[in-house]
């Protein structure tokens, strides 16, 4: 009797949870709503609709999480399907904005782009198979991250056309925000039941939705924060600075501002 009450609770426990990070995607919309509707920035330049596609597209995931859709069982675990579309969706975009800050070579910033779907796409592929297939799979995707980590730190600085001091600001917010956040989503997934099983399936729904919520609002906020670089009028002084002024080359700590 005791575990026909208690599981119900905890798959509603999951719906709170999932419903919270509907919110919060919500609050990242309306911050690129805003920017949308500031008529002294030049949206062109912000590309602010291609930015509109994080927090829309993981509030629809959330919201489908909430209600059980596109949850399916395998291997005796629930995968939750629409995170990782929602996934392969937004972080491309996350990672390919940093890039267009600083106006880097579409090359470079495309292979950034599909080293991030790589790693999304092998995690599916771990989190779905069992045995070596599964720590295959896990080692790819940690491959292509530390990849992709190579050539936002390394490659974006020395293959920018644009690094005033503005752009260069929100560059390194927005990829320091990124870069080291993210370190933490393998840890979660080894610590998860697919994992080791150190954290129960609702610890890591609690873990992920508090670090989804994390890199993608705040990095729509970060933006608008820094949207001056953006306004109409200073767009055409934006000068295309290759050798007057590059990156240095140590990376930046995480709170460079």
């Amino acid at each position: 009797m005791i575990p026909d009450v208690l599981t119900p609770s905890v798959d509603g426990l999951s719906s709170v949870v999932y419903g919270v990070g509907t919110l919060g995607m919500l609050l990242g919309i309306a911050v690129v709503g805003w920017l949308l509707r500031d008529e002294t920035l030049d949206s062109g330049s912000g590309r602010f609709r291609v930015l509109l596609v994080i927090p829309a597209f993981a509030a629809l995931s959330y919201a489908s999480m909430t209600f059980g859709i596109g949850v399916f069982t395998i291997n005796g675990y629930d995968v939750e399907g629409m995170r990782y579309l929602d996934w392969l969706v937004t972080t491309p975009v996350l990672v390919g904005y940093v890039g267009h800050v600083v106006d880097v070579d579409r090359s470079v910033v495309y292979g950034a782009a599909g080293l991030d779907a790589t790693m999304i796409l092998t995690g599916f592929v771990a989190t779905t198979t069992t045995g070596m297939l599964r720590w295959g799979a896990f080692a790819v995707s940690s491959v292509a991250f530390l990849l992709m980590l190579y050539v936002m730190f390394v490659q974006y600085p020395r293959r920018a056309n644009t690094t005033t001091p503005e752009r260069k600001r929100l560059f390194l917010r927005l990829r320091n925000q990124v870069g080291v956040l993210w370190l933490l989503y393998p840890v979660i997934w080894l610590a998860s039941p697919v994992g080791f099983g150190l954290v129960s399936t609702l610890g890591t729904a609690m873990l992920v939705t508090f670090m989804d919520v994390a890199a993608k609002v705040p990095y729509t906020w970060v933006v608008h924060e820094h949207r001056g670089i953006f306004g109409t009028d200073r767009v055409s002084n934006d000068a295309k600075s290759v050798d007057g002024d590059k990156f240095e080359s140590e990376v930046p700590t995480a709170t460079a501002d």
